[in-house]
């Protein structure tokens, strides 16, 4: 096929995605739904094009009872959060950056740098973040 894909520069292959046993999910795509759930949809949806076998968690396709917030994570082997306006005055947010902390997830961050579709600067969107959710990725230093 001519789809785009990514591929491995030494092998010209496409990555063998594995999981940790007992791991659902490749991702967990963290964000707030007033900001960054057109976003995260997005990405979802282009990391499916360019790794089919990728396995991401996203709420409006994936979440089935809220209340198993903390486990969807814990089936996770990598949390995105996808920083806008916003995300640290959610409870469920805090919960799922907490929860990734806790379980030593690797987090990525992905900034929302647009203020029209609810972005800031980095150092405005940090401001938000609880200092119990400050690791080394939010700050530049130790927790």
């Amino acid at each position: 096929s001519n789809a785009p894909t990514i591929r491995l520069v030494s092998s010209k292959q496409a990555p063998k995605l594995t999981r940790t046993v007992g791991l659902t999910w490749h991702l967990w795509l963290s964000h707030i739904w007033s900001t960054g759930q057109d976003a995260c949809a997005t990405i979802k949806t282009q990391l499916q094009l360019l790794l089919p076998n990728v396995k991401i968690f996203l709420d409006v396709d994936d979440l089935e009872d809220i209340g198993m917030l903390v486990e969807y994570i814990q089936r996770s082997q990598v949390v995105v959060v996808f920083l806008s306006r916003g995300y640290f005055r959610s409870w469920n947010c805090l919960r799922e950056v907490r929860a990734a902390i806790e379980m030593g997830k690797p987090l990525i961050l992905v900034q929302e740098a647009d203020p029209h579709k609810g972005g800031g600067t980095l150092q405005e969107l940090r401001a938000e973040c609880p200092e119990d959710c400050r690791p080394t990725s939010l700050t530049g230093t130790g927790r």
